[in-house]
């Protein structure tokens, strides 16, 4: 699918809206956080976070040491 749409200004921000059987077909409901990508050949990718994209980075699982003895 395909539309033309126009860059709508909102105070110092540019809006473009998405047509209603498009968020349908992507299964989106208005309100979710979407991620807009600018790429290098001067294309916008719009797309849904993944849940690792989020994740506290740096942090190690812990492993626990089974050799110590159990306290009595």
């Amino acid at each position: 699918m395909r539309v033309l749409q126009k860059l709508v200004r909102c105070g110092n921000a540019t809006h473009v809206s998405v047509p209603r059987p498009m968020l349908t077909w992507l299964g989106w409901l208005p309100g979710e956080r979407v991620i807009v990508e600018l790429l290098e050949d001067k294309t916008v990718r719009l797309r849904m976070p993944a849940p690792d994209e989020f994740a506290m980075r740096g942090l190690r699982p812990v492993a626990l040491d089974d050799t110590m003895p159990a306290p009595k």
